[in-house]
């Protein structure tokens, strides 16, 4: 069964798109986030890690915010 992607993680794909850049530590700072949150964001090419501990949205996550999964 595939992995769906839950309305938490979401809402930090939305928070990575307004925050470009964002920082690990700042994410984990948002009540209820988890580093389970951000490895499924990545492991799903969602975002990526520019620079150390920095995330950008990737592609793929400009087309799952555009469709609104």
């Amino acid at each position: 069964m595939p992995d769906v992607i839950t309305s938490q993680q979401m809402g930090l794909l939305q928070v990575v798109a307004k925050n470009p850049g964002i920082t690990r530590e700042r994410i984990l700072a948002i009540k209820g986030m988890t580093l389970a949150d951000i490895a499924y964001l990545e492991s799903h090419d969602l975002i990526r890690e520019r620079e150390v501990h920095q995330y950008r949205v990737s592609h793929f996550g400009e087309m799952a915010l555009r469709r609104g999964l």
